[in-house]
């Protein structure tokens, strides 16, 4: 792996970057689709839930903007091959902007930025609300752009980013929306109610089990077209790297069985022991989850960085040949 002085920052910012955007596109899908229906009814609950999660979406958004920013001038000096006190000019950040892909979505992002703030600020109107989750998921599923998807050409490359899209969006719905259940279930009013967390559980175990399925379809694509055969899945650093990917994903699948089919029928009615016990375990290891999707976030923050593993076997495979 390159952790070397250059690649590091850009692997740093990137996963930076990548898992903040996934909390604030998480945090208001969860919000919209999960809390407002279960909380409608339960004021008490609800001002709590409203004010900490706000907290915690703008903390993320400007955290997104912050190094989405400082991703672009590592970008600026990597493809203007200077060194980055150099590259910091008028002139080469003008170039980067406007006559380079990655400069023109980072700048598509930034009004998706904005827009979502402003719908923040202005969420007690209906269409702010709903605008403000097409922002959201446009800012996520835009990341496509941005990486290995928004290289590849022809009819493979516009698959190849509708793929990493929905990939984007629905892993930003997962984990970003564990950080909100685990926000929703930390209040005590709704500690205090416990069909009401049965509620929020077994909504968020319906987004989670489409959230899955879209992330092995898309992943399927994806690797299909970035590994293109077993022998680079295995020999190729690319392909390793992807495996300890999936070896985290498969952990994260079975904390997510084991929270949709043996704890949350356990959250059956308020006072009872054994419900409490679960709560407190459905805690833990949505906290667990979280970790491990915090680190699948950081591996995607270095693949990008690396060569796919097929264009390192049409390498190799070109270099046998002009051997025979």
């Amino acid at each position: 792996m390159d952790w070397s002085a250059a690649a590091a920052p850009l692997i740093a910012t990137r996963a930076v970057h990548f898992a903040a955007t996934a909390i604030t596109v998480g945090s208001v899908i969860f919000g919209r689709f999960i809390a407002m229906p279960v909380l409608q009814d339960h004021t008490a609950a609800a001002l709590p839930f409203r004010s900490r999660t706000r907290r915690q979406i703008w903390a993320c958004l400007v955290l997104s903007v912050i190094s989405g920013a400082i991703w672009l001038l590592l970008q600026a000096a990597s493809m203007s091959g200077m060194p980055l006190n150099e590259a910091l000019t008028a002139d080469v950040l003008s170039k980067v902007v406007n006559e380079t892909q990655f400069g023109e979505v980072t700048t598509i992002r930034a009004g998706l930025a904005i827009c979502l703030a402003t719908c923040l600020i202005s969420d007690r109107a209906v269409a702010a609300q709903w605008l403000g989750v097409a922002a959201a998921i446009a800012l996520a599923g835009s990341l496509a752009w941005t990486g290995h998807a928004g290289s590849t050409v022809g009819l493979t490359g516009y698959l190849h980013l509708a793929a990493d899209a929905l990939h984007a969006v629905a892993a930003a719905a997962w984990i970003g929306g564990l950080v909100s259940l685990i926000t929703f279930l930390a209040i005590p009013q709704v500690r205090e109610n416990m069909p009401l967390v049965r509620d929020a559980t077994e909504r968020f175990s319906t987004l989670g089990i489409i959230s899955v399925a879209t992330i092995l379809l898309s992943g399927v694509v994806n690797a299909a077209i970035l590994v293109g055969s077993l022998h680079g899945l295995v020999a190729t650093e690319y392909g390793r790297v992807l495996m300890l990917k999936l070896a985290l994903f498969a952990v994260m699948l079975a904390f997510a069985a084991i929270n949709r089919f043996r704890l949350t029928p356990q959250l059956a009615s308020t006072g009872n022991e054994q419900s409490s016990v679960a709560l407190r375990q459905l805690i833990r290891n949505s906290a667990i989850e979280t970790t491990l999707g915090l680190g699948i976030i950081v591996i995607v923050g270095l693949l990008g960085t690396l060569h796919p593993a097929v264009h390192l076997e049409e390498v190799s495979g070109l270099l046998v040949t002009s051997y025979d």
